[in-house]
């Protein structure tokens, strides 16, 4: 039989990890062929991913003044007695902020994973609302949570792209759309995210003025942060042999936790997870190695003080710490310093050098970061036996 078409033993490493293995080893052992010096793979200006997060700030200017329904949204969400935000992947993370800045305009607003708001509804009366977060309009549990609202007389928002799969004939009646930025090409979704949030925050501050902060200030902050790169490509360099980086945050800032641990996952496909501050220090903090990195967001608010004691647990065991605040670090971590917009509003700033440290990994490991790991035949098996 020929050697390539032998079943290969169980122990036997995919060349795909090796290759990402023997990149790690270089980047902590340098490359002997190359003096010692460890070269990186590719440039993240070769993913597409990378022009979505350089514009950004232009995005975001362009729907301070979009003529989006806003008023109608903030109407609908304004007079519900409850507002249900739901979304998954990215999505739910953007509905989670949604959730924080609603209630800051005084709204009884919740966030809900899509699946489970199909799979186990809430009692839904045609007094509630709900907004609902789907990029692409493609996602099955998204496409039902709005076909469940129609059913109960819910009234909608939906945030959703330029060019969703969902097209207005197929939405419940009186369905208010609020359109964001042309579809993703990257599988990294990113300025549809900001964009989501952003056109949250104008919703909020439509119900009540100024609860979300100063919005003219975003795209300018936004255009700030990305100016951290490289700091955070040096950081990247630092840390692509990491056994894992683990993002954390408390209150408003937990859905930046969640997000950039997918962002790191899905681009560069290195182990990856976020937790709740306070939700980390009851069981995982058990699991931190000094080889762990973590990635820490926070504000001035309420949470700053766990959040510096759950930074200073970890450097105490040898971990690095990246500190995303507009507030001074703790002493031995990387400040990536971005503005202070107010805590509300503060997860469209803050991730933004997740996304950029999401990218730089990706390039150091070599891997594509914009095709959801297609390329690999075994992942893209499996990945077909489901439908997202």
């Amino acid at each position: 039989m020929d050697s390539a078409l032998r079943p290969q033993p169980s122990n036997v490493v995919p060349a795909d990890r090796r290759a990402g293995r023997a990149r790690r080893a270089a980047g902590r052992d340098g490359d002997p062929r190359l003096g010692g010096r460890r070269v990186s793979s590719r440039r993240i200006q070769e993913y597409r991913l990378y022009e979505a997060i350089q514009r950004q700030p232009a995005e975001l200017t362009r729907l301070l003044q979009a003529s989006e329904p806003v008023d109608l949204a903030a109407e609908t969400l304004g007079g519900a007695r409850r507002v249900f935000c739901v979304g998954i992947g990215t999505s739910w993370n953007a509905a989670s902020v949604a959730a924080s800045l609603l209630a800051s305009a005084g709204i009884d607003a919740r966030a809900w994973s899509s699946a489970d708001f199909v799979q186990y509804s809430p009692k839904l009366t045609p007094d509630d609302a709900a907004m609902v977060f789907t990029h692409s309009g493609t996602k099955q549990y998204s496409r039902a949570a709005i076909d469940l609202l129609g059913t109960k007389r819910a009234p909608i928002v939906l945030v959703t792209s330029t060019e969703s799969e969902i097209k207005a004939g197929a939405l419940p009646l009186g369905t208010t759309v609020l359109r964001t930025v042309t579809r993703e090409q990257s599988a990294m979704f990113t300025v549809s995210h900001t964009a989501a949030m952003f056109l949250t925050a104008r919703v909020a501050d439509a119900i009540r003025s100024g609860c979300a902060g100063d919005l003219d200030a975003i795209p300018h902050a936004v255009e700030a942060a990305l100016g951290l790169e490289p700091e955070i490509a040096s950081l990247a360099e630092a840390w692509h042999a990491k056994r894992t980086v683990v993002s954390l945050g408390a209150g408003p800032h937990e859905p930046s936790a969640h997000e950039a641990a997918i962002k790191i996952a899905e681009a560069a496909r290195r182990p990856a997870r976020g937790h709740a501050v306070e939700q980390f220090l009851h069981g995982p903090q058990a699991q931190v190695e000094s080889s762990d990195a973590f990635l820490v967001f926070t504000g001035t608010g309420a949470g700053l003080d766990r959040t510096r004691e759950a930074a200073a647990f970890v450097r105490t065991l040898g971990c690095e710490v990246a500190w995303v605040s507009p507030v001074a670090a703790p002493d031995g971590a990387c400040h990536l310093a971005v503005p202070d917009v107010g805590e509300v509003i503060a997860p469209i700033v803050e991730i933004v050098p997740a996304q950029l440290l999401a990218g730089h990994l990706a390039a150091i490991e070599g891997v594509d970061a914009d095709n959801f790991r297609r390329d690999d035949p075994a992942f893209g098996a499996a990945r077909a036996a489901i439908t997202l």
